[in-house]
């Protein structure tokens, strides 16, 4: 029998799971690509074809498209209907610009997307028990008031049912609004303006401007969700340790952004200052990665850079806070050879076994390339990547689920 969202919730029903999706773009199908490979080997064994995500994990966090499908796994959907989605969604939402996303108006037009969700996300409000099957957190940045917005189902959070009246409840934000929030990328698309607060009359007013949660630390929301889990203040209050509680934090596909000097020194302004933006996400992935590994323990740990590798070793906590293991593959383009030398293989290249074109290689960083060849191409390349990263030993089957032991009997 499934768990019951108070079961996931509960800090004293055994050891916990959290499940931590990155921001990317359209690059979120790479991101199901990965996930379908640990769907199907917790499907194996639980002996259960229908054995969905949200039956494991115990809190699903995501940030902008991490958003939209840690959503829509935590509502109990399957990665293969995520998948759907998401094939469908790329070229729909990022068909046409109707901007240049500098000036006056963003790039592509936020209804589309609101029209794609709407089918999964319907009028479900964060405070549904009976629609959300497990813990559920969604990543955002108010603008306005420069806060970085953490929002749980966790009834006992301090803004689900606040005190205060005149603040608007966490638990009756619509699940459609706080998603689009998350992943409302600057230039990409408009502000998403949400209510926070009740007039003397009792309604709606005080809007707050929110805009994608990258713009925070919380691109990689894997720190968040471990504060989340273990800071007493968010209600959670569940127990560390690499017994107790574990982390299985997905990329979508990682590619050190750079920037050419002669392009740099003739652009204008705002184009540098989307670079510069870029660069910083990139640079809170990594951080996020690297403070991860070095307080856990990690089955295959990931290479954070030439000057201090992949950290493995001792956690510098002493105990290992938690198990943890970060799922990702490299979108480096090939590197041009010395002369007389054959060219290295690029990651993805190695991965799947062929060469690519140079512009495919180029495109599959980009956030909105919904192009439906580039969409296959991602979405393979995550399906290669998972296999490399989940199999019978990972997630670790200390984390198994008690019923499991009969299953596999």
């Amino acid at each position: 029998m499934p768990k019951t969202l108070a079961d996931h919730l509960a800090p004293d029903q055994g050891p916990k799971r959290i499940l931590s999706l990155d921001g990317g773009g359209v690059k979120g199908i790479l991101t199901l690509g990965m996930l379908a490979a640990l769907e199907k080997e917790l499907r194996r064994r639980s002996g259960d074809p229908n054995f969905v995500l949200s039956d494991y994990y115990d809190l699903i966090g995501g940030t902008s498209t991490g958003a939209i499908i840690a959503t829509g796994l935590a509502l109990g959907r399957s990665v293969a209907d995520m998948t759907t989605l998401y094939a469908d969604l790329g070229p729909v939402v990022f068909k046409k610009a109707v901007g240049t996303g500098l000036f006056l108006k963003s790039k592509y037009d936020h209804r589309a997307l609101t029209n794609a969700l709407t089918p999964v996300l319907r009028d479900i409000q964060l405070g549904d028990a009976e629609n959300i099957k497990t813990g559920l957190s969604i990543h955002a940045k108010r603008i306005d008031t420069g806060s970085a917005w953490v929002l749980t189902n966790h009834p006992d959070s301090p803004y689900f049912n606040p005190q205060d009246a005149k603040t608007i409840p966490n638990r009756y934000y619509q699940l459609i609004d706080l998603v689009r929030a998350s992943a409302a990328a600057p230039t990409f698309f408009d502000e998403v303006k949400i209510n926070t607060e009740f007039d003397k009359k009792m309604r709606p007013v005080t809007p707050g401007y929110f805009v994608d949660g990258a713009v925070s630390a919380n691109n990689n929301p894997s720190i968040q969700l471990l504060l989340t889990a273990l800071v007493p203040q968010y209600g959670f209050k569940w127990t560390p340790g690499a017994d107790q509680l574990m982390m299985t934090s997905f990329g979508t596909g990682m590619r050190r952004p750079t920037a050419r000097r002669r392009w740099f020194d003739f652009q204008l302004t705002a184009l540098k200052a989307i670079a510069a933006l870029r660069a910083m996400i990139y640079d809170t992935q990594i951080q996020g990665v690297m403070a991860m590994q070095a307080m856990s323990r990690v089955h295959k740990p990931w290479t954070v850079n030439s000057e201090i590798g992949d950290m493995a070793g001792s956690p510098f906590t002493g105990a290992a806070v938690m198990d943890y293991q970060r799922i990702d593959v490299r979108l480096d383009v090939r590197r041009k050879p010395p002369r007389g030398e054959r060219p290295t293989p690029a990651p993805v290249e190695a991965l799947l076994g062929r060469d690519l074109a140079p512009n495919m290689l180029e495109e599959l960083d980009q956030l909105a390339n919904g192009d439906p060849a580039n969409i296959a191409l991602l979405l393979e390349i995550g399906q290669e990547a998972g296999k490399t990263f989940v199999d019978h030993m990972y997630p670790d089957p200390k984390f198994d689920l008690p019923a499991w032991s009969k299953a596999q009997a």
